[in-house]
């Protein structure tokens, strides 16, 4: 499968001779739904672009608890840093669907970098973008309650409908218990409670966004709103098991 190199972060706006080079560089691997990717704390495999299927990023503790990361759909990337530092991989990966990937190696990418400048700001900016994104995430595991997590993610999936849309599955509450650090109970009930405050509708299989206004204030201010003016229904849904 050929991508456009310049719809991710790391690469946008290069010249199409760069494009090439990158192509040139990656090496395509495909995964059935289940198989590991790689492990945490393995030597870095190089920087993945996903562009088939959906891969899980997750940590475990020493307990074997998992916590997930992400769920990456395409066209996402991952294991940037190890990629540039040549360091251990932080996490592990795996395929929830079949799915297929990109890698670009260490040393590859680091040949990239030395010869088109404009890649390494490119890919700096992009990692600082990336560590303001875990800083936020951790501070809404810290502060921000289920039902405000759970608003947060459903603006955030509405935000990129298209692409949301075009995917191989839709998230469902267990894979929305991965992503906020919770259980597959504890997002049913506070999927209820936004149903029942009429923020979101349930159609079919399917739950989408109705209020958005009201999904802002839930996800900025950490309450619950009061009643109002709901907007028109979006096109991103997100799948009811």
């Amino acid at each position: 499968m050929t991508i456009d190199w310049t719809q991710i972060p790391y690469f946008s706006g290069l010249t199409a001779s760069t494009a090439t080079r990158i192509e040139a560089s990656a090496r395509r691997h495909s995964y059935q739904a289940g198989a590991l990717i790689f492990s945490e704390g393995e030597p870095g495999a190089g920087l993945y672009v996903v562009t088939e299927g959906m891969v899980r990023i997750y940590r475990t503790n020493p307990e074997g608890r998992l916590h997930t990361l992400n769920l990456l759909r395409p066209i996402s990337t991952f294991n940037e840093v190890a990629a540039v530092d040549g360091g251990l991989n932080p996490f592990n990966a795996t395929a929830v669907t079949n799915a297929a990937v990109l890698v670009i190696d260490h040393d590859s990418l680091l040949n990239l970098m030395s010869s088109e400048p404009a890649l390494m700001g490119k890919y700096v900016q992009a990692l600082a973008h990336l560590n303001r994104e875990y800083l936020e995430r951790l501070e809404d595991m810290t502060f921000r309650s289920i039902p405000s997590r759970l608003a947060k993610l459903f603006l955030r999936e509405a935000t990129y409908a298209d692409q949301i849309c075009e995917a191989p599955m839709q998230l469902t509450q267990e894979e929305i218990a991965w992503i906020l650090g919770t259980t597959r109970e504890v997002v049913g009930r506070a999927l209820r409670g936004l149903l029942n405050a009429g923020l979101l509708k349930k159609r079919g299989r399917y739950v989408y966004v109705v209020d958005r206004a009201g999904l802002e204030w839930l996800a900025e201010t950490n309450t619950m709103p009061e009643r109002l003016p709901s907007l028109p229904l979006e096109a991103s849904r997100v799948e009811q098991d």
